[in-house]
């Protein structure tokens, strides 16, 4: 688990979230689409977009259904690093 910053606003029934002070390489931003997870490990939704300066940017994530996206104003989130069928993908295609 890596910690992927503070969830700001709710805008849209999106969670705004800024992001962890990074060194701007290309492994410390977090890809489209990873599972975004709490401190319990339950998974709150994905990553829908990333904008803002490239060493500290905000991250747009997208709920998943049933989840309350202003239950988690002001709280820390995190990228799921557990491999999944992603990983299973690259290894095929190498």
């Amino acid at each position: 688990m890596k910690r992927l910053g503070t969830a700001l606003h709710v805008i849209q029934n999106k969670l705004i979230l800024q992001s962890e002070q990074t060194d701007g390489t290309k492994t410390d931003i977090p890809r489209s689409n990873s599972w975004v997870v709490d401190q319990k490990r339950t998974r709150v939704g994905k990553v829908f977009d990333i904008f803002g300066p490239i060493d500290h940017p905000y991250i747009i994530v997208r709920p998943n259904r049933g989840v309350d996206a202003a239950a988690h104003v002001g709280k820390k989130l995190y990228i799921d690093e557990a491999p999944g069928r992603d990983s299973k993908w690259k290894k095929l295609r190498s």
